[in-house]
């Protein structure tokens, strides 16, 4: 039998505006999102996925960077379901002028094999406003560990490799806007450079190391849900590895069904 216990941990926050922007890369993928807090390596931690599971991405950001200061260590990691994204945001931005409270309050589950420590709520509060979020279930979410994605999601036998760069990934944006709407795909190409192309157009991205010319088609709506960031993209049989040179973020994209 499961046995609870209640707790809470609390940050001094100010200037969050970081970690209001780190929480809205997931918001194209899926509004909602199972946020872990991992007092280990004092840092946020999530992984987000579409409803084919063919885009999956996974990020983390100190708590310092994110605008939170600790006020008591703790070494576990806490899973707060976060029910709207970009709800949760518009309500920290609140706050985001003035130093305020930020508190997590949790409760540690006990079962026979295992101890899960789970978000109930989060307070916010400055000298002038005090709000409380209710955390969702994190049993709406299909648990992603860190050790799956690595090992699993974000592993591939790699083809090939190329840089794709910020500038590069709004080129091609503007590029999938200008072609013909009823197109639905893009292929990434690489031989001895890595080109993308739409039905109307072909860009030649830059140089690509690779064992053998191969080529992937991907979703534009897919694509779209990178962040604008310089990336290592590696390339493999069935999906597209964005590892993000600007932050610590990883994203999956599997080829296309239909092409």
């Amino acid at each position: 039998m499961a046995t609870t216990k209640s707790n809470n941990v609390e940050f001094i926050a100010k200037n969050v505006k970081p970690f209001i922007n780190w929480l809205k890369r997931f918001s194209l993928i899926d509004k909602s999102l199972l946020l872990e807090v991992d007092g280990k390596t004092s840092s946020f931690i999530a992984k987000t996925y579409n409803e084919e599971r063919s885009i999956v991405k996974m990020s983390s950001i100190p708590f310092d960077e994110a605008g939170l200061s600790i006020k008591s260590a703790y070494s576990h990691r806490i899973k707060m379901g976060i029910y709207n994204i970009l709800h949760f945001s518009k309500i920290l931005d609140q706050f985001n002028d003035d130093e305020f409270l930020f508190i997590i309050e949790y409760q540690e589950l006990k079962n026979e094999n295992e101890i899960e420590y789970v978000g109930e709520k989060i307070l916010l509060s400055n000298k002038t406003l005090k709000m409380g979020i209710d955390c969702t279930s994190i049993n709406i979410f299909k648990y992603i560990s860190d050790d799956l994605f690595k090992t699993v999601i974000a592993s591939t036998d790699t083809i090939g490799s190329f840089k794709l760069t910020k500038t590069n990934i709004e080129k091609i944006n503007m590029l999938n806007n200008l072609d013909d709407p009823d197109e639905k795909c893009i292929t990434f190409k690489i031989n001895k450079k890595a080109t993308v192309s739409g039905k109307t157009y072909e860009f030649v991205i830059g140089e690509s190391k690779c064992e053998k010319e191969s080529s992937i088609s991907i979703f534009k709506d897919q694509y779209i849900t990178l962040d604008v960031e310089n990336y290592d993209v590696i390339f493999g049989s069935d999906r597209l590895i964005f590892n993000s040179t600007d932050s610590n973020t990883i994203t999956v994209i599997s080829c296309a069904e239909n092409s």
